[in-house]
């Protein structure tokens, strides 16, 4: 009776551990890991667009025109340089595939995912002189930018180990994911990520 009654308790034991590590492991599994820091992408109500300029076309690359509209109700700063990344799409059959991309910030943690998050730049320390585009209420900002006003936008659609033979079609993504360094909270900084829609880019010239 007594051995009975103890594997009787040994069962119960059993069953109840393996519930718990169930339930654990449902429980980690329903958080996926990712690497950080990542902000969210900003919701429609932040609209962030660019196109091509030919007239600024100069020996130090191509210029674009840059639009922030803020359809919120508060104002918000986005720390310089914007775009802080450059993302660039050829044309591969019917589709634009990824090919290359520089800068830092905005690219997004599950690439299946377009409206997931994505990663941020977050420097260690605070500048010592820090500059920031603001955005008003229900308003917006444009400027022109360059290649010599911001390296993340040299035009730089292929590389020696992701380019393929013939590829003369691109377009590009310009975006912007920022955090401020620990300790050093900015008033109104924008907490979300931004990211064009794909902006047609001239024909990369063919090789001699």
């Amino acid at each position: 009776m007594l051995r009975l009654l103890r594997f009787a308790l040994l069962l119960v034991a059993s069953i109840v551990l393996s519930s718990s590590m169930a339930s654990a492991a449902d429980g980690f599994a329903a958080v996926p890991r990712q690497p950080g820091p990542y902000v969210p992408l900003c919701s429609k109500q932040i609209v962030f667009s660019a196109s091509y300029l030919a007239d600024l076309q100069t020996e130090s690359g191509p210029g674009y025109l840059f639009t922030i509209e803020n359809h919120t109700a508060r104002p918000i700063r986005l720390a310089e340089p914007v775009p802080s990344s450059a993302h660039w799409y050829a044309m591969v059959g019917n589709k634009w595939l990824w090919r290359a991309s520089s800068g830092y910030g905005g690219s997004f943690v599950d690439a299946i995912n377009q409206r997931g998050p994505l990663f941020a730049y977050q420097p260690r320390s605070a500048a010592t002189d820090p500059h920031y585009i603001t955005v008003p209420a229900h308003g917006k900002v444009q400027w022109t930018s360059g290649e010599h006003d911001n390296p993340a936008l040299a035009y730089e659609p292929s590389c020696s180990h992701c380019n393929y033979p013939g590829e003369r079609q691109y377009k590009a993504v310009f975006a912007y994911a920022y955090l401020p360094p620990p300790g050093h909270p900015v008033k109104n900084l924008l907490a979300c990520g931004l990211r064009t829609g794909l902006v047609d880019m001239p024909p990369k010239p063919r090789a001699k």
